[in-house]
């Protein structure tokens, strides 16, 4: 995910002909549309990617055997 400041509180922008807007100054997107456009603009700069990581599964809990 990628984390936008601006030192506008309600900077908008387009994306394919639709708004988005910063709130409070911050905007965080996955969309590579959204990024693009982002990294393009002069009052936005991008202040982290983070990269999400998955939790591993536990483990399947082995049947008691009834003998």
């Amino acid at each position: 995910m990628a984390q936008y400041k601006s030192k506008f509180k309600e900077l908008g922008f387009y994306v394919d002909g639709e708004l988005k807007r910063f709130s409070n100054g911050v905007f965080s997107t996955d969309d590579k549309a959204d990024i693009t456009v982002l990294d393009t603009l002069s009052d936005a700069t991008k202040t982290e990617e983070v990269i999400p990581v998955e939790k591993p599964k536990p483990a399947a809990k082995a049947k008691p055997s009834g003998k």
